[in-house]
């Protein structure tokens, strides 16, 4: 017998909802959206199990183009999505993913004949963004390239480094969600009665933190939104495969002008931008009040935002989308790093060779480069994350010296998500090449830096400050130009600037 067709497109659809860290069910539904279409389920609907969320298949691998083989006598599910095989036993933890066994925290089950699976598990290996909003319960999907839903194949050993972050994830996410620490709860106690409010009609009065939008446009050059009153701030997600530009505005709705346009809570305007196909908005959520804007984009694009004269209107041109990498000295002030076999600090030698990067690639006028820091100041890890996250930014590279025993020589470059491992791979082979040292492989782990940054990141441990041999080489300026030289190339390469 098959495995029913309905039940495999739900089942890549709750691999990506945030896991909850509780073991009791929400008590609020979670929607789900695709592209920012709902899916609907008249089966079973998706809940909180152990602290996992889980969802029959069916909605999700409609969507994914995935397929599914049910075994009954070993009640066994096999979804192969390209190069992707993944084997699943109904009531067992443990997955079959290319040949590779990893534990679920949760296993799969059958309820109501319909089979239920882990959302996050399944959901970083199928190819999938999404956005969960915690407050209406609802999980944002979007497709991805099908290069990104490729299973981690490089080593993987957390070997040493520099500060390393406060956990490890046991399979990383396809992108950095803000993840809840607790699912939605209920008051467990009843709500205080209260009398009516409104007026004699029971018409209840507008919100005055909440204001209206009365005006969504785009010009050849900006994107315009205006509010009634009340000062406009949004969030902003960049999402590729299509290429968009979500704009989230709290704390609003769309006024009765706007409301009308709305087909489903769908609206579309016509777009006069080269780079913008259309702009759709809609009543986003409720609690709070959100509108949502979305530029679906004809080819990859950035928004920056203007100073307008109005305090109710805000104000942001689209360009085309211009090649932006951070460039991270490790270190600085009263964070030295590792102490050399001859007293020399790592930050002199990261914050040397990153200015001689910084020099090099900015004679390529393709790409803006940005330094987490020109001098030597201390930069919290923290803040080195945000300042590379608010910049969307496309690529982020630390530079680092090693210190371990005197013995111990070579270069290793590290990383932690799945879509930094090829720029990883680009930036060893060129380092390795350029310092001659041994070659002490990529690898994962958890430092902050390049796990908790939104575009490929990598740490480069140059070489080991307490070694002798590697020491005496890397602060002298000859090396280091050698090293920066080989940087500026694998940053080019994986960028495909010829």
């Amino acid at each position: 017998m098959k495995f029913p067709a309905f039940c495999l497109f739900l089942f890549v659809c709750m691999l990506l909802l945030p896991t909850y860290a509780l073991g009791a069910e929400s008590p609020a539904a979670i929607k789900l959206f695709m592209n920012e279409k709902r899916l609907t389920s008249t089966e079973v609907e998706p809940r909180i199990v152990s602290g996992n969320t889980i969802v029959p298949v069916r909605i999700i691998v409609q969507e994914i183009g995935a397929k599914v083989t049910w075994d009954p006598a070993a009640r066994k599910v096999t979804i192969v999505k390209d190069d992707v095989n993944i084997q699943l036993v109904i009531d067992n933890k443990t997955a079959v993913i290319n040949g590779k066994k990893e534990t679920m925290e949760v296993a799969p089950i059958i309820e109501n004949g319909n089979t239920m699976l882990p959302l996050s598990f399944i959901g970083s290996r199928m190819g999938i963004e999404f956005k969960w909003d915690a407050l209406t319960s609802s999980v944002h999907m979007f497709k991805k390239d099908d290069t990104d839903s490729k299973p981690v194949t490089a080593p993987v050993d957390k070997g040493d480094g520099n500060q390393p972050g406060t956990s490890k994830p046991t399979a990383p996410p396809t992108v950095a969600p803000t993840k809840p620490t607790s699912p939605p709860t209920v008051p467990t106690t009843s709500p205080p009665t209260a009398p009516p409010t409104g007026d004699e009609n029971g018409i209840k009065p507008p919100d005055p933190n909440v204001h209206l939008l009365n005006l969504i446009q785009l010009t050849e050059k900006d994107l315009i939104v205006n509010a009634k009153d009340g000062a406009l701030t949004p969030t902003v997600l960049k999402l590729s495969n299509p290429n968009r530009i979500v704009f989230d505005f709290p704390n609003t709705k769309l006024d009765e002008s706007l409301q009308k346009l709305l087909v489903n809570n769908s609206g579309e305007l016509p777009s006069k931008h080269p780079l913008v196909q259309k702009v759709r908005f809609s009543n986003f959520a409720d609690n709070p009040a959100t509108v949502r804007i979305i530029l679906d984009l004809k080819a990859p694009a950035d928004y920056k935002s203007q100073t307008s004269k109005l305090p109710n209107q805000w104000t942001a041109t689209i360009a085309e989308h211009q090649l932006t990498v951070v460039i991270d000295a490790g270190h600085g002030d009263q964070d030295p790093g590792a102490l050399s076999i001859t007293g020399k600090h790592e930050k002199e030698f990261t914050l040397a060779t990153a200015k001689k990067v910084e020099k090099l690639l900015a004679q390529d006028k393709r790409v803006v480069v940005m330094m987490t820091r020109s001098d030597d100041t201390f930069i919290p890890l923290d803040n080195r994350v945000s300042f590379a996250n608010d910049n969307m930014v496309d690529l982020f590279l630390s530079i680092h010296g090693n210190s371990a025993k005197s013995t111990v020589t070579g270069t290793e470059t590290y990383y932690n998500r799945p879509e930094s491992i090829d720029f990883a791979n680009v930036v060893h082979e060129k380092v390795v090449a350029a310092t001659g040292f041994p070659d002490r492989k990529v690898r994962q782990a958890d430092f902050r830096v390049i796990t908790k940054t939104t575009m490929p990141a990598v740490l480069v441990e140059v070489g080991y400050l307490s070694n002798k041999s590697d020491e005496s080489a890397m602060y002298k300026e000859a090396f280091q130009d050698k090293v920066a030289a080989s940087l500026v190339a694998a940053i080019k390469e994986y960028l495909n600037l010829k």
